[in-house]
């Protein structure tokens, strides 16, 4: 599996879960579509991130910061960071399951133009870095991580740590949204961020 497939599929799991344990928690069914996911050629300003959050909890300041880091042998390591915000057009909701208001809500988060041009940028610097030292045969330890971490909140109503969340991804009109989280309890999904948190210790939006 080539450095961007694998970088591809870290997206799909941790940008919901932040950890690599919440691969665990992707639907078997998505798992095809989603090694179909190119890093090299998604387009950034079609990416969504869906996530159903329950009633009582969002997202801190309606936005998710997603990570980067760039690892080559013998250098400094090369940070990145791009916000996902949250979407209010409609169309973006299409292709989502009804969720009763008992169940909460999606919430879905993209890239705004500048953020997706910055993605572009820095993957064409990536690509020709690969270029380059093939050309020269330079042959080296390198990898790219990329994460995020939720962080939720309390809109001020009582959160039921049982309450269930969920999570999709979209890349592609054909493909539509692809579940990458299966239904989670709030209470399980915090432990999976940080064994620390817990309903309770979630600060106020």
């Amino acid at each position: 599996m080539s450095l961007f497939m694998r970088s591809l599929l870290i997206v799909g799991c941790i940008a919901l879960l932040a950890v690599l344990s919440g691969c665990m928690r992707i639907p078997l069914g998505s798992l095809w579509a989603l090694k179909q996911f190119s890093f090299e050629t998604f387009e950034p300003a079609t990416l969504r991130l869906a996530m159903q959050l329950p009633q009582g909890v969002a997202l801190k300041s309606g936005s998710l910061v997603v990570d980067s880091k760039i690892k080559r042998e013998g250098e400094p390591v090369l940070e990145h960071h791009f916000a996902m915000h949250e979407s209010k057009d409609r169309n973006d909701f299409i292709g989502l399951p009804p969720v009763d208001a008992a169940q909460g809500r999606w919430v879905v988060l993209k890239f705004d133009a500048e953020e997706a041009a910055r993605i572009r940028t820095m993957r064409q610097a990536l690509s020709a870095r690969k270029t380059a030292d093939a050309a020269s045969g330079v042959k080296g330890k390198n990898s790219v991580e990329i994460g995020a971490a939720p962080k939720f909140c309390r809109t001020g109503t009582a959160v039921n740590g049982h309450a269930k969340v969920s999570g999709a991804l979209y890349w592609e009109v054909d493909k539509g949204y692809v579940k990458v989280l299966r239904e989670t309890s709030l209470d399980d999904l915090l432990k999976d961020m940080d064994d620390s948190k817990d309903v309770a210790a979630m600060p106020a939006c």
